[in-house]
């Protein structure tokens, strides 16, 4: 179903012209960005976050996906079926991943040519493994904020807007996860980057700029171990608040259009 609705959201026109030229756009403005600082290697840093990024983007997209089950009124429909309704969900927005995939890699592939990237095209193609590792934790993670979105769809659009947020302000994508200053892990009550290693993205990008940069196998191993483990932690608070989620709507009644 999820594969039957992606020609109903993008034709190769719309995707290519509409879509990935704008987020070209954006990641270009970051790079050039970095260009301006003048720092070493800051320009690759920064090309290899805002491209790796747009997946994250891309997968944030469910969460409208859900909302449109209520308002067209299949989700009570759903619910009174026999299927794990976390399930259901995780499989019913796969084309964004997928269609985010492409979008990332056409972002990085041509960047890198943009700007002459000091990596080879081979390491480009070996950096797609891990992309699609991206996208599988980023759309776990975007089916948590899906579900809570389903739940309040009043606040539809702030749910998705500020899981993305989080993602590209905490986890490596233009700074450090270590960069943010004393005070505001003072307020977080916690080391922010280290909150930030349970995001998904932050190891899945660390992978992609191990590989790109020439770092050992063992290390890129490693980055995307971690990742894995960041998927299934996600898609486990997912299948559990999608439980809470039906569960609280049987008894509040609250599983009609809105």
């Amino acid at each position: 179903m999820s594969f039957a609705e992606l020609p109903t959201t993008y034709t190769l026109r719309s995707w290519t012209v509409g879509w990935v030229i704008r987020l070209g756009s954006q990641a270009l403005f970051f790079v050039l960005l970095g260009r301006l600082t003048g720092a070493t290697g800051r320009l690759e840093y920064m090309l290899v976050g805002n491209s790796v990024a747009v997946v994250a983007m891309e997968t944030m997209f469910v969460s409208a996906t859900a909302v449109t089950e209520r308002f067209q009124g299949t989700f009570p429909l759903l619910v009174v079926s026999p299927a794990n309704m976390g399930l259901v969900y995780l499989g019913r927005g796969l084309h964004w991943p997928a269609s985010g995939l492409a979008s990332s890699f056409a972002v990085l592939s041509a960047l890198s040519l943009v700007f002459s990237s000091p990596w080879h095209w081979w390491q480009v193609v070996l950096a797609l493994p891990l992309l699609v590792l991206v996208a599988v934790s980023t759309y776990c993670y975007a089916c948590l904020i899906a579900a809570l979105s389903l739940r309040n769809v009043k606040f539809r659009t702030l749910y998705p807007e500020t899981g993305a947020l989080l993602l590209t302000a905490f986890c490596g994508v233009n700074v450090s996860t270590s960069f943010w200053p004393e005070p505001l892990h003072w307020l977080a009550q916690l080391p922010l980057h280290w909150l930030a290693q349970l995001l998904p993205l932050t190891h899945g990008l660390e992978a992609v700029r191990h590989l790109l940069n020439g770092g050992a196998a063992s290390s890129v191993l490693l980055q995307a171990g971690l990742e894995i483990g960041c998927a299934a932690l996600w898609a486990g608070l997912t299948l559990l608040l999608f439980e809470r989620i039906v569960a609280a709507g049987r008894r509040d009644g609250s599983l009609g259009f809105s």
